[in-house]
């Protein structure tokens, strides 16, 4: 691993900083200097000084970063929802020693309590690949307007039409803007970042450019993404972004909020595919959950939604491997129970009302997560 050596005032401070060229979120969030200037920022003037000049030169990392970065808070503000596995234990025991963080008192919970827990606040980490599931966390970053000097000429273009209309940007992404809405966009992107501004609704298909992300400014929220298609809905009782492909970090615009600006914090959550994210105005809060209508994301063989006798672990990772959702249940409980049924051509929802029927369960919405109550099957 290339090193690189920097020598600050204050003293003879020098420290060794890593090539975090290529890092993914994963390795920037178990790295011990990332680990300190997320977690106590401003106690480390070298730190903030090299990872402000890092990101300023790397802007191709910044959805890696702020991942990491919600990482790290949803392991540091619930930690009792890991998973007893030695290799996550290592990792949050890194994190807590690196933030000084106080190991938490034990908390005496039946089974049953602990469960529900757990599946109510649904902050599942499986493995190294963390799935932050809290409707916001917060984190530290420096937002942007839609530049208007060196040049930069901005179009305006409104859909006063019955139906939509077709927007291809300078990077040939392509907007999809419903009628009664509007899209500001520069008529050239300038170098570094891909800006543009939507009051009512549109789907973006965004060309995919790593040194340039791409950011839908809706008031209160910015989405942002590299290269993706979501939905962006803009009204003005809540403003609604939703996935299907890719991955999109939404958040709260701080320069909106003066008390956000004011502690260098701005709130957010990250969504993948299937996954929402509502932002309700009056109560200035965000909502994360899945949408309405999933959609398979690939192409599946008709035969995978073929059951015969087959354990609901089995089906339930069908489910997750076609939707890419979260389905949290008991397998201890749920281990002997089988499903015959055929699912093909069935919504995600009737999918899932047919298995909870057919082996007397319930089943729940949480966030984005899917979770399964029940009792058991007898023996086979």
């Amino acid at each position: 691993m290339l090193l690189v050596y920097k020598s600050f005032e204050k003293g003879t401070i020098s420290i060794k900083m890593k090539d975090y060229e290529g890092f993914t979120a994963d390795e920037f969030a178990s790295d011990d200097d990332f680990i300190r200037w997320v977690t106590a920022p401003g106690t480390r003037p070298d730190l903030d000084k090299f990872w402000k000049e890092w990101i300023a030169t790397h802007p191709a990392q910044m959805d890696e970063i702020e991942e990491a970065r919600l990482m790290i808070q949803a392991v540091m503000e619930e930690p009792q929802f890991l998973p007893a596995q030695d290799l996550q234990d290592k990792v949050w025991q890194r994190i807590r020693q690196t933030a000084q963080v106080p190991e938490p008192a034990p908390q005496p919970v039946s089974l049953w309590s602990h469960w529900y827990s757990k599946a109510a606040a649904v902050a599942i980490i499986l493995g190294l690949g963390w799935w932050v599931s809290h409707q916001s966390r917060t984190f530290h970053m420096t937002n942007v307007k839609i530049a208007q000097g060196d040049g930069v000429v901005l179009k305006t273009k409104e859909n006063d039409t019955s139906l939509p209309i077709t927007i291809e940007l300078d990077d040939q992404s392509i907007v999809v803007l419903q009628p009664g809405s509007q899209l500001q966009y520069p008529e050239h992107f300038k170098k570094g970042v891909r800006e543009v501004d939507l009051v009512g609704e549109a789907f973006f298909e965004v060309k995919k450019d790593p040194d340039r992300p791409f950011l839908v400014y809706t008031d209160e929220i910015v989405t942002r993404v590299l290269g993706t298609s979501f939905t962006v809905r803009n009204y003005p009782a809540d403003v609604r972004v939703s996935v299907k492909t890719g991955k999109v970090s939404v958040l709260k615009d701080s320069n909106a909020n003066e008390s956000q600006e004011a502690s260098g914090t701005v709130e957010g959550v990250i969504l993948t595919p299937n996954q929402q994210v509502v932002y309700a105005r009056q109560e200035k809060k965000m909502t994360k959950s899945l949408v309405e209508d999933p959609n398979v994301l690939t192409p599946v063989a008709k035969q995978e939604f073929e059951f015969t006798d087959t354990s609901v672990a089995t089906v339930f990772q069908a489910i997750k491997d076609a939707y890419g959702v979260e389905i949290v249940y008991d397998e201890q409980v749920l281990a002997n129970c089988h499903l015959t049924a055929s699912l093909t051509d069935v919504s995600l929802h009737d999918k899932l009302s047919l298995i909870c029927k057919a082996i007397n369960a319930t089943y729940a919405i949480i966030d984005s997560h899917i979770v399964i109550y029940g009792k058991g099957c007898a023996n086979p």
